[in-house]
């Protein structure tokens, strides 16, 4: 038999459960994600003009606000996955188990791509704001200065937008098992992980308030540190609500 004839007789390697439901979910969250990053550019781009144009002061930075609309657009993605995928995943013959760790991974990975996205727009916005002489001063107090290095502001810009994707999965789950009058009662539990992970500060941690602002590589430090215990916690709720999860079949 010949080198080509066996090659030409190897089955060819399919692709496992959950590489193969992996793929599929960032297939669908993916697009979107680079077209909502793509929006924001021109947005913070077309801000700036205007304020320009208007003579209104243009220090402050548009691409560093823009964050308070790309988190709640991640966690509704997510939601979103849960309520449309799942069935899907399970009458193509999957276990749950497989579609959690798939979303999982497809939550923390969109995440992370809004927060490089947007570590690199608030960079770039900063570099041209320095050029033309504005400056970039930052309004939002959860946010670092725009002129920290680029891991300062990654380590603010993505932990939060991870929570908030794999929140997003524990509520879409929740509506999955309990449908949409008691998933919506039970918001004020699922919704936790995000709310606690934006109000994570230098001055406040969670509902305490502190005495003294923690100094900045302490605040960055617990927003990270506490950031990765919300994920964490959320994704095991994650996975306890769908493991076991009847689908219904009417709300």
């Amino acid at each position: 038999m010949t080198t080509a004839t066996a090659t030409a007789a190897r089955p060819t390697a399919r692709p496992t459960p959950l590489r193969h439901a992996l793929r599929t979910q960032l297939r669908l969250v993916g697009p979107f994600t680079r077209w909502f990053l793509a929006i924001a550019v021109v947005g913070a781009a077309v801000a700036t003009v205007v304020l320009a144009a208007l003579r209104v002061d243009v220090s402050t930075t548009v691409a560093g606000l823009a964050r308070q609309g790309s988190i709640w657009v991640v966690f509704a993605q997510t939601v979103v996955l849960v309520s449309v995928h799942l069935r899907v995943h399970v009458a193509a013959g999957m276990t749950r188990r497989v579609f959690v760790r798939a979303s999982v991974v497809t939550a923390v990975a969109v995440g992370l791509a809004y927060g490089l996205g947007y570590t690199a727009l608030v960079l770039l916005e900063g570099v041209l704001h320095d050029a033309l002489g504005w400056g970039t001063a930052v309004t939002d107090a959860f946010l670092p200065g725009p002129h920290d290095s680029a891991l300062a502001l990654l380590a603010e810009y993505a932990p939060v937008h991870v929570v908030a994707a794999v929140t997003g999965l524990l509520v879409g789950s929740a509506y999955q098992r309990l449908g949409g009058r008691w998933g919506t009662v039970a918001l004020p539990l699922t919704f936790l992980p995000f709310a606690a992970a934006l109000s994570l500060s230098a001055t406040q941690v969670g509902p305490v308030a502190l005495a003294e602002p923690l100094t900045r590589g302490a605040a960055t430090a617990v927003h990270v540190l506490g950031a990765l215990v919300l994920t964490a916690v959320a994704a095991a709720a994650h996975a306890a609500v769908t493991r076991s999860l009847p689908l219904r079949t009417t709300g």
